[in-house]
């Protein structure tokens, strides 16, 4: 059965694309952090970067999926298909399902470590964060940052076969990024979170605390960028140096004016942020 094209952009909208192209970036920084100077594996790589994107997607779906009724109460999730009644949950649970599965299986020909990685990404993102952790404490969104780290696993593991020093720290980077980031979204929208009742940092405190707290994450994540330069260089240094020193700056402006607009910018440069860093790594290694 033909599917129609406005389905097809509602699965697409489902599946999160700015998220998954940036979970995309981690795993290609990942995958060339490991290569080194001899025979780059192409199906290796190749089957990574397919099976990575397709179980990213599916987990966003299902996360949809699992959501749809909470995304109907909330201002800032009202208009997707889901919530809309454009797609049931069961169905784009169902296509979520069938996604990772195959992402999963696909990652296998590069090696079992990439495949695991693959899987336990989509895992932690479905079961720990979505259904477990999301709706009870505000570490949600701390620990399942780890669904983001394994991207960088996955690609780290496709070309090396190992997850190391440099896998881990390329991983814990992203970790860390992961609080801070969404706090600052969340301290925009923390009224929609208190509406339904899902327990994100600045729906349950002050903005005060949620600043300190994004300040925090933000300070503690930089030296892990830093600490990337031991297996980089001197020029993934400079770019790292002076892209930590502009989120500081919005940072600690962050924290001179707790305010929801200050939070604001401190999330449209945070997600640049991560991306500069991991270009930086494609970059040098390639050069």
């Amino acid at each position: 059965m033909m599917i129609s094209r406005s389905r097809v952009r509602s699965y697409a909208k489902l599946s999160k694309p700015r998220i998954v192209a940036l979970l995309d970036l981690a795993a290609v920084a990942g995958a060339l952090l490991a290569y080194e100077r001899g025979a780059f594996h192409l199906i290796a790589f190749l089957s990574m970067l397919v099976g990575g994107t397709l179980a990213s997607m599916g987990a966003s779906m299902v996360n949809e999926g699992l959501e749809a009724d909470r995304d109907r109460m909330m201002k800032r999730t009202s208009s997707r298909p889901t919530a809309l009644g454009i797609v049931s949950a069961r169905e784009i649970l169902m296509m979520g399902s069938i996604l990772v599965s195959l992402g999963s299986i696909i990652g296998v020909i590069a090696n079992l470590l990439t495949a695991f990685f693959i899987l336990i990404g989509a895992l932690i993102y479905i079961f720990v964060y979505t259904i477990y952790l999301k709706p009870k404490t505000y570490w949600n969104i701390v620990i399942g940052g780890f669904a983001g780290s394994a991207a960088a696993w996955a690609g780290y593991a496709s070309l090396s076969g190992k997850f190391d020093l440099p896998s881990f720290l390329l991983g814990f980077l992203i970790f860390m990024w992961t609080p801070g980031h969404f706090w600052s979204l969340a301290l925009r929208y923390k009224d929609d979170y208190a509406r339904v009742g899902v327990p994100m940092l600045p729906a349950i405190t002050t903005e005060r605390n949620s600043v300190l707290a994004i300040a925090a994450s933000n300070f503690l994540m930089i030296p892990f960028a830093m600490l990337l330069s031991i297996y980089l260089g001197l020029g993934y240094l400079t770019v790292s140096l002076v892209a930590s020193l502009v989120l500081s700056y919005f940072t600690l402006r962050l924290v001179s004016r707790p305010t929801s607009e200050e939070a604001w910018r401190s999330f449209k440069f945070s997600s640049p942020y991560l991306a500069i860093i991991l270009l930086a790594i494609v970059i040098i290694k390639i050069i």
